[in-house]
């Protein structure tokens, strides 16, 4: 079986499992995944039965959100609301104090607020944009989602990262080359308090970077010093003169230090 049968096998799954439901509420992040999820589940179930769920907080970056109604406003997605969910996990004890079970914990109040955004809606059933590829990691936000009930029809069907942005490009889904992201606290150390003025001073950084042409960039305070990883192809185009002496410039006038580069594998 050639590798684009697969593909299309996995593709009829997904839209076979989706289709068990009436109603379909995605878990929105505007990442590729959840994108993909919401094409196929208005495919499955008609843009009427189908609604997209962002989560808006202080861990949301700026640009994220913007995507995020940009994209389904696109012909696409043609008949699918789009319902915005206020959380303030700075005011959750819990997140602030950051220990290693942040990103479980967070995981779950988050999703249980979009669960209870539905409470009224009973016909719909809430759908995420895990896949395989998220299992292989240390994912502590995945086992929220299976405590929680949470259907993953990506993984379901078997769909790996890389497929789902070769699927992503040839149905035409205008982000399905953007970068993985992530909340703005996963830049901040493990111990150290999160709080709001270092989340908005990542995401400033992290906009400035996207500005003068840096996608997928994160920003990671270290005190005295910050990190900027970014993507392994844009190594040589950021220690040029010009780029160098903006990023350093700027990231002077925001208080955040020396930089120091590193790049991933994402």
């Amino acid at each position: 079986m050639s590798c684009e049968d697969i593909l299309q096998d996995k593709w009829h799954c997904l839209i076979k499992s989706i289709k068990q439901y009436e109603k379909a509420a995605v878990a929105y992040s505007g990442g590729v995944d959840s994108t993909l999820l919401l094409y196929a589940a208005k495919e499955a179930l008609g843009g009427a039965n189908v609604v997209a769920l962002t989560l808006v907080s202080p861990v949301l970056p700026e640009q994220v959100l913007v995507n995020c109604r940009a994209i389904v406003k696109e012909p696409l997605f043609t008949g699918i609301s789009h319902k915005e969910i206020s959380a303030e996990p700075l005011e959750w004890e819990d997140f602030v104090e950051n220990s290693t079970e942040r990103c479980y914990l967070c995981k779950k109040k988050m999703y249980s607020l979009l669960t209870e955004s539905m409470r009224d809606e009973a016909q719909y059933v809430l759908i995420d944009g895990t896949n395989v590829d998220d299992t292989a990691e240390d994912r502590p936000g995945h086992k929220a989602l299976q405590e929680l009930g949470i259907k993953t029809p990506l993984l379901y069907a078997g769909f790996q990262k890389k497929e789902i942005r070769k699927l992503a490009r040839e149905i035409g889904l205008s982000n399905h080359n953007l970068p993985s992201n992530s909340c703005l606290a996963t830049r901040i150390q493990t111990g150290l308090k999160i709080d709001a003025e270092t989340l908005k001073l990542i995401d400033r950084a992290e906009s400035f970077l996207l500005k003068i042409g840096f996608s997928g960039c994160r920003v990671k305070p270290r005190g005295s010093y910050v990190i900027i990883e970014l993507q392994a192809a844009d190594m040589e185009k950021i220690v040029t003169s010009s780029n160098r002496k903006q990023i350093t410039s700027y990231f002077y006038s925001l208080k955040l230090g020396d930089v120091a580069l590193s790049f991933n594998h994402r």
